[in-house]
C-alpha cells in the first residue's frame, strides 16, 4: 500500500527583503525569503501565533513531489524542526493519521501531536492537496517531555506548472499550546516554512523519487 503522510506540521511551522513575489494578500505580512521561497504571516483573532504561508516553485514533476511526502521515515531529514515522525494508522491510500514530534529551540520543550493527514491528488487537473488536522485523541500517551498540541490546521497545495515544475503553497495556523516566548514563536513562524519548502528542492533531486513515481529523470 502506497503510503501518503505529511505533518505537519506543524506545518508547525529567509530576513525579510525588498525584493517578495507578488502579495498574496488578505493581511499577509512579508516575514523571510531566500532561494526563491518566500514566506508570510499574520495574526489570528483568537491566537497569540500567527499563521504562515511559504510558497515556492519547486524544480520537479509532481508525482515526484508527492513520493518525497509518501516517505515518511526520510522527513527528520528536511522538514522544519521535524525531531520525530511515524505512521499510527493507514485508513486508506489517501488518509492517515501520524505521530509527530517538533524539535523547538531551547530553552522551550518539545511539542508533540496526532495529525490526521488526508491527501486529495487531482492529477487530470494537475493539482494535489494535503490537508492537516491535529486531533485530540490519545493515540500516543502524553509524555513529560513533550507539550501535547491539540490545534494545527495546514494545508500543502501543489499545482503543476508544466511537466517539470511544480507551484507549491504551504499554509499553517496553530496553537503551540502552552507558554512560549515572542521571539521563539516568531522564530518558528519563519523558519519552519522557509527550511520545509528548501529541504524539498534538495530531496527532489534524488534519484529515487523519480524511480517511485516512474518518471524518467532527465
Amino acid at each position: 500500500m502506497r503510503r501518503y503522510a505529511w505533518f505537519v506540521v506543524l506545518a508547525l511551522f529567509v530576513a525579510a527583503g525588498p525584493c517578495f513575489a507578488a502579495d498574496p494578500g488578505e493581511g499577509w505580512k512579508p516575514a523571510k525569503q531566500g532561494d526563491g521561497i518566500q514566506v508570510y504571516t499574520r495574526p489570528v483573532a483568537d491566537s497569540a501565533s500567527n499563521e504562515f504561508l511559504g510558497i515556492t516553485n519547486v524544480d520537479a514533476p509532481m508525482r515526484v513531489i508527492l513520493e518525497v511526502f509518501r516517505d515518511i521515515a526520510s522527513f527528520p531529514q528536511w522538514f522544519g524542526f521535524c525531531r520525530d515522525i511515524r505512521l499510527l494508522k493507514s485508513l486508506s491510500d489517501t488518509h492517515e493519521v501520524v505521530y509527530f514530534i517538533l524539535a523547538t529551540p531551547w530553552p522551550v520543550s518539545d511539542r508533540d501531536m496526532i495529525i490526521d493527514v488526508v491527501f486529495d491528488v487531482r492529477d487530470g487537473e494537475g493539482k494535489a492537496e494535503i490537508s492537516l488536522n491535529a486531533l485530540q485523541e490519545d493515540l500516543v500517551p502524553v509524555q513529560d517531555q513533550y507539550v501535547r498540541m491539540i490545534r494545527l490546521i495546514g494545508k500543502a497545495t501543489l499545482t503543476r506548472i508544466d511537466e517539470k515544475t511544480t507551484h507549491v503553497t504551504y499554509t499553517v495556523n496553530s496553537d503551540p499550546a502552552g507558554y512560549i516566548p515572542a521571539a521563539i514563536s516568531n522564530i518558528l513562524a519563519k523558519d519552519q516554512p522557509y527550511l520545509t519548502l528548501k529541504g524539498l528542492k534538495e530531496m527532489v533531486k534524488l534519484d529515487k523519487y523519480y524511480e517511485l513515481a516512474g518518471i524518467p529523470k532527465e
